[in-house]
Formats: C-alpha cells, structure tokens, sequence
C-alpha cells in the first residue's frame, strides 16, 4: 500500500524529470524500509542531493513509519 502511496505522490514530477532526461523509480517499499532508483542524475551533485532531500521530505511526510531510505544511481 505504502509503495503505490509513494508512487503516486511522484507522478507530477516524473514529467518534469522526463523533459529533463532524469527518472525517479520507487523499488522497494518494506516498512521501515523504501528504495528508489534514480536515472539520469549526475551522482553527488547538488540538483540530485536536492531531489534526494526532497524525496526524503516527501516519504516523511506521506509515510512516516518508513524511516530507512536508499537511493540507487544509474
């Protein structure tokens, strides 16, 4: 339930994304755990330590008994 939560929260920035070559993909959700990939982003830059921490905000807010976020880069 939690994972479909999640992915519809994201659905208004995948466009924004897209026109940007950049996706975000939830992976995994296990309470306390959720996982998700992004593509498209320069690894360690700011712009995807923003959209990270931007995640991050999004989940606390939307599901606060997940309290383990990982990020896959490719």
């Amino acid at each position: 339930m939690q994972k479909e939560l999640l992915e519809k929260r994201l659905e208004h920035l995948k466009p924004i994304l897209a026109s940007a070559g950049r996706s975000i993909e939830v992976l995994l959700v296990e309470v306390p755990n959720a996982s998700f990939r992004l593509s498209g982003f320069c690894g360690g830059c700011e712009c995807s330590s923003s959209y990270k921490e931007g995640i991050m905000d999004l989940v606390k807010e939307t599901c606060p008994e997940i309290t383990e976020i990982t990020f896959e880069e490719v």
